[in-house]
């Protein structure tokens, strides 16, 4: 079994939903929650974002065509 080891940043108190729509929207390439984050977790939804990405990435290197 493969092991994906991640980095995840320290979240501001309050941000986590934001965190995590940006978390699920990079995981499948989608900007669909963007809108409903306010607009002071943009910096939370983009780090999620960018996580999800990634984490992506390394589950397609384990996941055969």
């Amino acid at each position: 079994m493969a092991q994906i080891e991640i980095t995840i940043p320290d979240i501001p108190h309050g941000h986590g939903l934001s965190f995590k729509k940006g978390l699920a929207d990079g995981l499948l390439e989608s900007e669909v929650n963007k809108s409903t984050c306010h607009e002071t977790h943009a910096a939370s939804y983009r780090r999620g974002h960018d996580i999800g990405a990634v984490l992506k990435q390394e589950i397609e290197k384990h996941v055969k065509a």
